[in-house]
């Protein structure tokens, strides 16, 4: 009898606040997913951005052959092989609950359609978390059934539920969200047939926390209460309105800038403190930085081993092929991912290079940087010129990515370019999805929304 797979993705979930000694959320449901799984530690997304890691993911490609890499955002080409479009082939029954940007990319388009969207702002304590549990308690999942999950609650910006405000839930809103999610990541498992379901457990990227230690003052730049809640409520103000809005959060910005100044002395901060408080992962300037990059990936299953911590580098791209091989289904051949069985089962493997790329913009108008990560190195550079922007981060002597050795390392840089080069001689633009205009006009107002630019 093939498992269920119940795949939950936590939109916006760093690895480290998900295990480790960064962590200060109170995680008992996910905690015991670790304890009972195999839990790589050091997991690569190919895209800071959703619908461009998400695309990653269910297809097994890198981001340039699946038409969603590139400076502009595109929706993902049907005739692309995916991995849904498999388990549907081997008599899978694929759902989902995702949010609605999802289906205007063409992420869920071989799910069942009526289960695929909801709107960005709808969150596990709005509504949505009684909706899933809803799913499995009316029997509407027919067995073997494959369930994605996408939850929204840690996305930009974030809004505490009161019943998790108090700080043992964590140092951060972003923290107290992580221990709100485990909540209802415990009430999902107590519909789970544990042992004939699958367990995937992983984010589509990281985020900067705007929260660090300046000597004895904590320097804590999150959105408040009042910016979050306006957030929340522009999402839902008319087309007609959007001029007033657009001037309100012109408004907003410029506050929120003299505020950062007021509680920021840069001479003081570090180069990686400055970062996380100054920057987005969503409007230009940013690069591929590992808060950004590393994600929590976690397989737990009845067939798999307990307690199973792995430090090796893996990617986005091996998620489903090693969903296949522990179901038992042939893998595609034509994919960049590999199966992690192997390593799980404790056989040597060599490491693979992760190919990484910055997000998209909605008008072209931001840098776009590519690259290569190994658990030694990172290489970024600009994406149409190898001699620009060029970035290199000995990441075991600089985890934080403070110190540029480009210049001094021209060695590595090379290696580096042969083996992004040799990554990206299969890139497929031309299979790039056109979307007409309303569909253009739809889509950049929702990345707008999310703080998109």
């Amino acid at each position: 009898m093939k498992p269920n797979i119940l795949f939950i993705l936590v939109d916006s979930l760093k690895s480290d606040k998900c295990r480790g000694d960064e962590k200060t959320s109170l995680t008992p449901n996910i905690d015991k997913l670790i304890k009972n799984g195999v839990y790589f530690e050091q997991t690569i997304s190919s895209a800071a951005s959703t619908v461009v890691a998400v695309s990653s993911i269910l297809t097994g490609l890198y981001p340039f052959r699946t038409g969603m890499g590139g400076k502009t955002y595109h929706k993902l080409n049907q005739d692309i092989p995916n991995y849904i479009r498999i388990l549907k082939e081997n008599g899978y029954n694929a759902y989902s609950n995702a949010p609605s940007i999802a289906t205007d990319f063409g992420l869920t388009f071989d799910f069942e359609t009526k289960d695929t969207t909801y709107d960005n702002y709808y969150s596990l304590f709005a509504g949505l978390g009684e909706e899933i549990l809803e799913k499995f308690d009316s029997n509407s999942l027919k067995s073997p059934w494959f369930f994605y999950i996408h939850l929204f609650d840690l996305h930009t910006p974030i809004i505490v539920p009161k019943e998790y405000e108090d700080s043992k839930f964590g140092n951060s809103n972003y923290e107290k969200m992580v221990s709100a999610i485990d909540h209802w990541i415990g009430e999902i498992l107590k519909k789970i047939d544990f042992t004939n379901t699958l367990i995937v457990l992983t984010a589509d990227h990281g985020e900067y926390i705007p929260v660090v230690q300046d000597g004895n003052k904590v320097i804590n730049l999150e959105p408040g209460s009042l910016e979050t809640n306006l957030w929340k409520i522009g999402n839902k103000v008319p087309k007609n309105l959007y001029p007033m809005k657009k001037r309100f959060a012109t408004v907003l910005q410029q506050v929120r800038s003299k505020l950062k100044s007021s509680k920021t002395s840069d001479e003081s901060l570090t180069v990686y403190q400055k970062r996380v408080l100054f920057e987005s992962r969503m409007t230009d300037g940013h690069r591929s930085y590992d808060d950004l990059m590393k994600v929590p990936l976690l397989f737990s299953g009845d067939t798999l081993p307990n307690e199973h911590l792995i430090s090796q580098q893996v990617r986005h791209v091996d998620i489903f092929p090693t969903i296949l091989d522990i179901i038992g289904i042939k893998n595609s051949e034509n994919v960049d991912g590999k199966s992690l069985m192997p390593i799980i089962h404790g056989n040597e493997t060599e490491e693979q290079p992760a190919c990484i790329e910055s997000p998209p913009s909605i008008n072209n108008g931001s840098k776009k940087t590519i690259g290569i990560r190994t658990s030694k190195f990172k290489y970024i550079r600009d994406y149409d010129n190898s001699g620009k922007i060029i970035e290199l981060y000995d990441l075991q002597n600089d985890p934080l990515e403070e110190i540029n050795v480009a210049d001094s390392k021209p060695e590595i840089i090379n290696s580096m370019e042969e083996l992004l080069t040799k990554f990206r001689k299969n890139i497929v633009i031309e299979e790039q999805e056109h979307m007409n205009k309303d569909e253009i006009n739809r889509i950049e107002e929702k990345l707008k929304k999310l703080g998109y630019r």
